[in-house]
Protein backbone atom coordinates (compact mmCIF):
# COMPACT_ATOMS: atom_id res chain seq x y z
CA UNK A 1 0.00 0.00 0.00
CA UNK A 2 1.24 3.89 -0.87
CA UNK A 3 2.36 5.95 1.99
CA UNK A 4 0.10 8.69 2.76
CA UNK A 5 0.50 11.24 -0.17
CA UNK A 6 2.06 8.90 -2.39
CA UNK A 7 0.62 6.98 -5.60
CA UNK A 8 2.02 3.97 -7.75
CA UNK A 9 1.79 5.17 -11.66
CA UNK A 10 0.29 2.94 -13.89
CA UNK A 11 2.37 0.72 -16.43
CA UNK A 12 2.65 2.04 -19.78
CA UNK A 13 0.13 0.82 -22.29
CA UNK A 14 1.68 -1.22 -25.29
CA UNK A 15 4.26 0.27 -28.19
CA UNK A 16 1.24 1.77 -30.39
CA UNK A 17 1.53 -0.59 -33.48
CA UNK A 18 2.52 -3.77 -31.61
CA UNK A 19 0.06 -6.80 -31.46
CA UNK A 20 -1.02 -7.56 -27.86
CA UNK A 21 0.22 -10.86 -28.57
CA UNK A 22 4.14 -9.90 -28.89
CA UNK A 23 3.64 -7.97 -25.23
CA UNK A 24 5.99 -10.33 -23.43
CA UNK A 25 8.64 -10.29 -26.41
CA UNK A 26 8.52 -6.55 -26.42
CA UNK A 27 8.70 -6.13 -22.30
CA UNK A 28 11.63 -8.30 -22.61
CA UNK A 29 13.61 -6.75 -24.87
CA UNK A 30 12.84 -3.46 -23.44
CA UNK A 31 13.76 -4.67 -19.96
CA UNK A 32 17.17 -6.18 -21.39
CA UNK A 33 18.17 -2.84 -23.28
CA UNK A 34 17.11 -1.05 -20.21
CA UNK A 35 19.37 -3.13 -18.45
CA UNK A 36 22.22 -2.40 -20.95
CA UNK A 37 22.18 1.17 -21.36
CA UNK A 38 22.02 1.58 -17.54
CA UNK A 39 25.21 -0.90 -17.55
CA UNK A 40 26.80 0.29 -20.61
CA UNK A 41 25.70 3.50 -21.76
CA UNK A 42 24.37 4.01 -25.26
CA UNK A 43 27.68 3.74 -26.34
CA UNK A 44 28.85 0.87 -24.96
CA UNK A 45 25.77 -0.82 -25.25
CA UNK A 46 25.62 -2.99 -28.44
CA UNK A 47 22.26 -4.78 -30.47
CA UNK A 48 23.98 -8.28 -29.84
CA UNK A 49 24.76 -7.51 -25.87
CA UNK A 50 20.47 -6.43 -25.88
CA UNK A 51 19.78 -9.80 -27.87
CA UNK A 52 21.51 -11.88 -25.77
CA UNK A 53 20.01 -10.83 -22.78
CA UNK A 54 16.17 -10.75 -23.75
CA UNK A 55 17.12 -13.91 -25.78
CA UNK A 56 15.90 -12.89 -29.16
CA UNK A 57 17.20 -12.41 -32.31
CA UNK A 58 18.40 -9.04 -33.80
CA UNK A 59 15.97 -9.21 -36.46
CA UNK A 60 13.32 -9.50 -33.95
CA UNK A 61 14.47 -6.11 -32.00
CA UNK A 62 14.87 -4.10 -35.76
CA UNK A 63 11.40 -5.92 -36.37
CA UNK A 64 9.79 -4.12 -33.52
CA UNK A 65 12.11 -1.25 -32.76
CA UNK A 66 14.10 -0.31 -36.11
CA UNK A 67 17.35 0.50 -34.50
CA UNK A 68 18.86 1.14 -31.10
CA UNK A 69 18.72 4.43 -30.92
CA UNK A 70 14.56 4.20 -31.30
CA UNK A 71 14.56 1.50 -28.51
CA UNK A 72 16.58 4.53 -26.12
CA UNK A 73 14.26 6.92 -27.45
CA UNK A 74 11.22 4.69 -26.42
CA UNK A 75 12.68 3.83 -23.41
CA UNK A 76 13.08 7.60 -22.26
CA UNK A 77 9.98 8.75 -23.65
CA UNK A 78 8.15 5.83 -21.37
CA UNK A 79 10.29 7.79 -18.33
CA UNK A 80 8.53 10.96 -19.24
CA UNK A 81 5.11 9.65 -19.18
CA UNK A 82 5.76 7.86 -15.89
CA UNK A 83 6.99 11.04 -15.22
CA UNK A 84 4.22 12.85 -16.17
CA UNK A 85 1.72 10.36 -13.78
CA UNK A 86 4.45 11.59 -10.69
CA UNK A 87 3.06 15.30 -11.48
CA UNK A 88 -0.40 14.14 -10.62
CA UNK A 89 0.00 12.21 -7.98
CA UNK A 90 0.14 14.37 -5.07
CA UNK A 91 -2.57 16.97 -3.56
CA UNK A 92 0.23 19.27 -3.26
CA UNK A 93 -2.25 22.11 -2.47
CA UNK A 94 -3.53 20.54 0.36
CA UNK A 95 -0.37 20.09 2.18
CA UNK A 96 1.41 23.32 4.36
CA UNK A 97 4.49 24.17 2.20
CA UNK A 98 7.23 22.62 4.39
CA UNK A 99 4.96 19.41 4.14
CA UNK A 100 4.58 19.64 0.62
CA UNK A 101 8.78 20.03 -0.19
CA UNK A 102 8.58 16.89 2.00
CA UNK A 103 6.67 14.84 0.26
CA UNK A 104 7.89 16.59 -3.22
CA UNK A 105 11.73 15.18 -2.44
CA UNK A 106 9.92 11.71 -0.95
CA UNK A 107 8.07 11.34 -4.61
CA UNK A 108 11.49 11.90 -6.40
CA UNK A 109 13.24 9.11 -4.32
CA UNK A 110 10.60 6.66 -4.81
CA UNK A 111 10.62 7.35 -8.48
CA UNK A 112 14.12 6.63 -8.25
CA UNK A 113 14.53 3.74 -6.40
CA UNK A 114 11.98 1.94 -8.57
CA UNK A 115 13.70 3.09 -11.34
CA UNK A 116 16.76 3.48 -11.45
CA UNK A 117 17.81 2.10 -14.86
CA UNK A 118 15.73 5.43 -16.03
CA UNK A 119 18.12 7.24 -13.81
CA UNK A 120 21.75 6.22 -15.09
CA UNK A 121 20.60 6.20 -18.71
CA UNK A 122 19.32 10.19 -18.15
CA UNK A 123 22.24 10.49 -16.18
CA UNK A 124 24.33 8.94 -19.37
CA UNK A 125 22.45 11.41 -21.65
CA UNK A 126 22.73 14.15 -20.25
CA UNK A 127 26.90 13.39 -20.28
CA UNK A 128 25.91 13.19 -23.83
CA UNK A 129 24.59 16.73 -24.52
CA UNK A 130 21.32 14.85 -25.06
CA UNK A 131 23.07 13.56 -28.55
CA UNK A 132 20.99 10.38 -28.98
CA UNK A 133 17.47 11.52 -28.10
CA UNK A 134 18.00 15.31 -29.19
CA UNK A 135 17.34 18.18 -27.04
CA UNK A 136 14.11 17.95 -27.65
CA UNK A 137 13.55 14.92 -25.63
CA UNK A 138 10.12 14.72 -24.10
CA UNK A 139 11.94 13.90 -20.80
CA UNK A 140 13.56 17.46 -20.64
CA UNK A 141 10.02 18.66 -21.57
CA UNK A 142 8.98 16.69 -18.24
CA UNK A 143 11.45 18.19 -16.00
CA UNK A 144 10.26 21.95 -17.34
CA UNK A 145 6.91 21.34 -16.54
CA UNK A 146 7.53 19.37 -12.97
CA UNK A 147 9.76 22.77 -11.76
CA UNK A 148 6.76 25.39 -13.38
CA UNK A 149 3.70 23.25 -12.44
CA UNK A 150 4.35 20.92 -8.99
CA UNK A 151 7.38 22.70 -7.64
CA UNK A 152 6.83 26.28 -8.39
CA UNK A 153 3.59 26.92 -6.69
CA UNK A 154 4.74 25.13 -3.53
CA UNK A 155 8.34 27.65 -3.40
CA UNK A 156 5.30 30.61 -4.43
CA UNK A 157 3.44 29.91 -1.39
CA UNK A 158 6.19 29.48 1.06
CA UNK A 159 7.43 32.73 0.38
CA UNK A 160 4.14 34.36 0.48
CA UNK A 161 3.56 33.09 3.82
CA UNK A 162 6.90 33.99 5.31
CA UNK A 163 7.86 29.98 5.94
CA UNK A 164 10.65 29.65 2.84
CA UNK A 165 13.24 32.67 2.03
CA UNK A 166 12.47 35.15 -0.16
CA UNK A 167 15.57 34.69 -2.81
CA UNK A 168 14.00 30.77 -3.04
CA UNK A 169 14.03 30.32 -6.61
CA UNK A 170 12.28 27.08 -7.84
CA UNK A 171 14.48 26.11 -10.79
CA UNK A 172 17.75 26.73 -8.79
CA UNK A 173 16.11 24.11 -5.68
CA UNK A 174 14.99 21.69 -8.10
CA UNK A 175 18.39 20.99 -9.00
CA UNK A 176 19.71 21.27 -6.02
CA UNK A 177 16.60 18.69 -5.37
CA UNK A 178 17.50 16.70 -8.11
CA UNK A 179 21.47 16.43 -7.45
CA UNK A 180 20.50 14.97 -4.16
CA UNK A 181 18.70 12.13 -5.40
CA UNK A 182 20.69 11.48 -8.11
CA UNK A 183 23.77 11.26 -6.21
CA UNK A 184 22.61 8.15 -4.45
CA UNK A 185 21.85 6.23 -7.26
CA UNK A 186 24.90 7.04 -9.02
CA UNK A 187 27.38 7.08 -6.09
CA UNK A 188 25.83 4.66 -3.27
CA UNK A 189 28.42 2.52 -3.67
CA UNK A 190 31.14 5.05 -3.12
CA UNK A 191 28.67 7.21 -0.16
CA UNK A 192 28.41 3.45 1.79
CA UNK A 193 32.52 2.62 1.77
CA UNK A 194 33.28 5.49 2.52
CA UNK A 195 30.73 6.65 5.53
CA UNK A 196 31.46 3.24 6.78
CA UNK A 197 35.46 4.30 7.28
CA UNK A 198 34.15 6.91 9.82
CA UNK A 199 30.82 5.31 11.08
CA UNK A 200 31.80 1.50 11.05
CA UNK A 201 27.88 1.13 9.44
CA UNK A 202 26.72 1.65 5.75
CA UNK A 203 24.47 4.75 5.00
CA UNK A 204 20.68 3.33 3.26
CA UNK A 205 18.72 5.05 1.04
CA UNK A 206 16.37 5.65 3.60
CA UNK A 207 19.13 7.86 5.80
CA UNK A 208 20.69 9.79 2.51
CA UNK A 209 16.70 10.57 1.62
CA UNK A 210 15.86 11.41 4.97
CA UNK A 211 19.53 14.01 5.66
CA UNK A 212 18.86 15.15 2.02
CA UNK A 213 15.17 16.30 2.87
CA UNK A 214 16.45 17.81 6.12
CA UNK A 215 19.32 19.80 4.04
CA UNK A 216 16.56 21.37 1.80
CA UNK A 217 14.16 22.43 4.28
CA UNK A 218 16.86 23.77 6.29
CA UNK A 219 18.56 25.68 3.32
CA UNK A 220 15.18 26.84 2.68
CA UNK A 221 13.57 28.07 5.70
CA UNK A 222 13.37 31.72 6.41
CA UNK A 223 15.56 32.52 9.05
CA UNK A 224 13.82 34.79 11.62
Amino acid sequence: MPESGECHTAEPPAIRGRRASNATTIADIVDAAKEEFSAHGFDGTTVDSICRRARVSKQLLYYYFGSKSDLYTIILKEAAEKTAAFIACTEYAALAPEEALKQFMHNMFREFVERPQIVRMTIDEAQHAFAHVGKTSPLAAMLRTLIDEVLRPIVERGCAEGIFRADCDADQLFWVIHSLVTTWFAHSPMIALVTRTRTGADLDAAAWRASSTEFVLAAVRRRS
